[in-house]
Formats: structure tokens, sequence, C-alpha cells
């Protein structure tokens, strides 16, 4: 998960952290759209962890906030353009949070899965945005990395956010292959996470909490016996893996 205007990043930490970023790049002489990445102490001092000259999987929430196209930005300057924009124009509105929706067994260790994705559900509704290329029948290798889409929800304050993104988590339908929907929703439920109280110990520390509740018999029946008439009748085969045309050549 990743989001915008974290609880304990005041205004002025957060102008210390893009000022050390910016002038870490000028003296690289780096050019284009990059991510520097810290880590920020209780005591309130950042360290820098590393940078990645592109931009990172969380940039839907930049640009949630912003409402720049930080991509189009990026094939501007590679095209030798200037930015239409300064530093001065960008101007930040409400909260948002993203989750990356990943193909694996969140209760078990978060090992990756695979399958066929035999019916896709996606969410609606004011602030939300899906970018995923999973459709229904797509198969899930292990060719390529466990994730499969992220879900991005925007509001203006962080418990609109966070409200939106519970919902659509529960509004979202992925059957054939396990996702980490669920986890991802009691994470977002944890009173804690709610206060803001999170850190790079959070899902340790409150790893029992994040257990799922155990199913009744009845309710795996019922759960099972509704997944089976809503789903689709499966293809005659599955589809190939998008390597099996090329042999024993692999990327």
């Amino acid at each position: 998960m990743c989001s915008s205007d974290l609880p304990g990043l005041d205004p002025a930490l957060r102008e210390r952290i893009c000022s050390a970023a910016v002038t870490l790049a000028r003296a690289a002489g780096y050019v284009n759209a990059g991510t520097v990445e810290c880590i920020v102490s209780p005591q309130g001092e950042f360290f820098f962890l590393e940078m990645n000259t592109r931009l990172q999987v969380e940039h839907p929430v930049t640009e949630m906030v912003t409402g720049l196209d930080l991509v189009e930005l990026q094939l501007r300057v590679a095209q030798g353009q200037p930015l239409p924009l300064t530093q001065a124009d960008v101007r930040w509105h409400g909260h948002a949070i993203e989750c990356r929706l990943l193909a694996e067994d969140a209760d078990a260790g978060f090992v990756p899965d695979t399958g066929c994705v035999r019916m896709l559900r996606l969410p609606q509704g004011p602030g939300l945005r899906f970018d995923g290329g999973v459709t229904e029948g797509a198969p899930v290798t292990a060719d390529f990395d466990s994730m499969l889409a992220k879900l991005i929800a925007h509001g203006a304050t962080r418990t609109l956010a966070l409200s939106r993104l519970r919902q659509a988590l529960a509004d979202t339908v992925m059957l054939g292959v396990t996702v980490n929907s669920d986890y991802l929703s009691r994470v977002l439920q944890h009173p804690a996470f709610v206060q803001g109280e999170t850190d790079t110990g959070f899902l340790e520390r409150h790893r029992d909490d994040l257990k799922p509740a155990a199913l009744s018999d009845a309710d795996r029946r019922l759960l099972l016996a509704v997944a089976a008439r809503a789903l689709p009748e499966p293809a005659a085969r599955e589809p190939a893996s998008p390597y099996a045309a090329m042999g024993a050549w692999r990327n």
C-alpha cells in the first residue's frame, strides 16, 4: 500500500525530503522522471535508500492528488520538450491511497498463486481508479510478477479515501486465482492503520489481528455454491503462456 499525506509527515519534513531528492538528482545530472526513496525514523530523521530512474508503481497516488499525468510528462521530457509547469504550479488536493492486487495467498505466507481468471468484476464509484491489464479468461502464470492490478482511491480527507478504498475492495471480485483483496481489507480496517499508526513493522506486529475469521461449514458450502453458479463454463483448454510461442527463449 502507498498513501499521500501520511500521518506523522508534516509539511516541513516533506519539504526537507523533497529538497534533498532534487539536490541529489541535480548533483547526478539526472533529467526526466525519477523516484528517490527515503525512510523516516520516529525522531523525524530521514535516510536515503535508493533512487529509481523511472516512475514507480505508486505513481497513481501522486497523479490523483495533483491531477498531473506523470507518464505524459515523462514522455515529453524524453522527446526534448520542456515541462509545461514549474514546481510552484503543483498543487495537492485531498488524499490518495493505493493497494496492489496480487495473485498470492496472504494467509499462507504470501505464497504466489497461478491459474485462470474465471470472473472479474471491477468496483465503480467516485474517486476510484483501477490500473490493470487483467481480464476474464486471462492466464496467471509464474512467468511474471504476481501483481495483477492496482486499486487507488482519492478523497478530500484520509478518512474518506480509506472508506472508498474499503468499499472498492469489497466490490472487487476476482475468481479462479487467489488474490490478496481480503487481506488488504483487514489491514484497512485495523484500528492502528485507521489511526495512522503504521511503520515497516506494522504487518508483523499485528499478524494475529490480521488473520481471517474462521468460516463455518455452512458458510463455506454457501460460498462454494454461489461461486459455482456464478462462474462461466470453463474454456476447452487453458490459455497458453505468453512465452509458449518463444520456445526455450526467455526474457
